[in-house]
């Protein structure tokens, strides 16, 4: 079990927002191992006491943990300055002989190459770990870089890349709606479903992550991997065992199912947009190009929707349509399965459940059957990091995974920088823009 954690990127957005107020709420739960130390890493030129002021404060406004879980979390933190691509600063930072050692690389993506070449002299063993936040590289080439980068270098340390959606409570619940259900099973295929749709729809805009977003965009901050993998998850056929290698193999051969998308299908299955002024609510939004720290002339798009086909005889036919963006104006998250129309010549247009009860006085009364799935009890990064400190990989990306979802991606990303597909434009607030036809 891993006993020490070191943060790299420790004075950023993630490790503040997300990460220690996921650690706060395991340690209200008692989750977390005996002695755990926390150690900060960043150029910022804090001490240790600086740090602990600033996550104390960033808890407070971030933790849904009462303030005795907080205040166990900032006892156990320390900070080193340092660089995460310079060896000399790493190993430092690590040190020799130390206890089981998480290695949680919170960077951006331009940092992610050189801080592993950076990690690979500080002498991992297998008892350590290695997280990589997502976009894992920028595109095919980059994302097998970085694989062999692990593979040659860091042979040692398990690794885990991160996506937080495979560990949403609410995510990881479709696998059981999936294989657990004697309704839903059998009707889980091109026989009964026409469509499938995956939306992450926002009525937020930048909220201040122009320096990052607008270099990615919708495609590559939502597509290419959270909502790639959700695909994954509804299209997956059974694993032989609940176990972390059968559970990512099957994720893994949906992924190489999905079509490569065709040249020619790109202005019919592929839509890119970015929103301009308008309202939401109460709020009167800026247009995109007019956000701070947006440069226009990217181009860099704020919605995305993608089609694709899956060449198995599940899907054979049923087009899984994947899209997410900014500034709308009715926002949601869900897995839409859409079922085939019954036969014209049956009055009902679709299937009610119902059960029969107990009625008063002996008589029977059917009812409709209703669920409410529970709240989440915990917060993504907190199964995340659960995981983590237990070496247990099933809930992370392998390496060869993000390498297909960047093999269905990157045809798309090129075809849109060959101006091949128009950049649309919606109002903040508004409805998401369809496929050009």
């Amino acid at each position: 079990m891993i006993q020490r954690m070191v943060l790299f990127g420790a004075s950023g957005d993630l490790t503040s927002r997300l990460l220690l107020p996921a650690v706060s709420q395991l340690a209200e739960r008692d989750a977390l191992p005996p002695g755990l130390t926390i150690v900060g890493a960043a150029l910022t030129d804090w001490t240790t006491q600086d740090f602990r002021d600033h996550v104390a404060e960033r808890l407070r406004e971030h933790s849904p943990a009462p303030a005795s879980a907080q205040d166990q979390v900032v006892r156990m933190l320390d900070f080193a300055p340092a660089d995460a691509t310079d060896a000399a600063d790493v190993r430092r930072v690590i040190g020799e002989d130390g206890p089981s050692t998480l290695v949680y690389l919170a960077l951006p993506p331009a940092l992610l190459e050189s801080a592993l070449e950076a990690l690979a002299t500080a002498g991992l063993r297998v008892d350590d770990a290695v997280a990589i936040e997502k976009p894992f590289g920028t595109d095919l080439a980059s994302a097998r870089r970085l694989n062999e980068l692990l593979r040659t270098r860091l042979p040692s340390p398990m690794i885990f890349r991160v996506d937080h959606f495979l560990s949403d409570e609410l995510v990881r619940r479709v696998v059981s709606l999936r294989f657990l259900n004697r309704v839903f099973a059998p009707a889980w295929d091109t026989h009964s479903i026409e469509r499938v749709d995956i939306s992450w729809l926002e009525d937020l805009t930048l909220e201040g992550r122009a320096s990052y977003y607008d270099g990615a965009g919708a495609m590559r901050d939502m597509l290419q991997n959270h909502l790639m993998e959700v695909l994954s998850l509804a299209a997956m056929e059974q694993p032989a065992r609940l176990d972390a290698n059968s559970f990512r193999a099957v994720r893994v051969e949906a992924l190489r199912a999905v079509a490569t998308p065709a040249p020619d299908r790109m202005r019919t299955a592929t839509v890119r947009a970015r929103y301009t002024a308008g309202t939401i609510g109460a709020r009167n939004v800026p247009s995109y190009v007019d956000e701070p720290g947006v440069d226009p002339s990217r181009s860099t798009e704020t919605y995305a929707a993608l089609t694709l086909d899956l060449n198995t005889p599940r899907w054979s036919g049923v087009p899984f349509t994947i899209r997410s963006g900014k500034a709308l104006g009715h926002p949601s998250a869900e897995i839409a399965v859409h079922f085939r129309q019954l036969p014209s010549y049956l009055t009902e247009p679709y299937v009610r459940l119902q059960t029969t009860l107990n009625g008063p006085q002996r008589t029977a009364e059917r009812r409709e059957l209703e669920t409410v799935s529970t709240p989440p009890s915990m917060t993504a990064y907190a199964h995340l990091i659960q995981e983590m400190l237990h070496n247990d990989p099933m809930l992370f990306i392998r390496g060869d995974e993000a390498e297909e979802a960047w093999r269905i991606v990157d045809p798309v990303m090129l075809a849109w920088s060959s101006g091949a597909v128009e950049l649309q434009e919606y109002p903040a607030g508004g409805a998401a823009p369809g496929p050009l036809g």
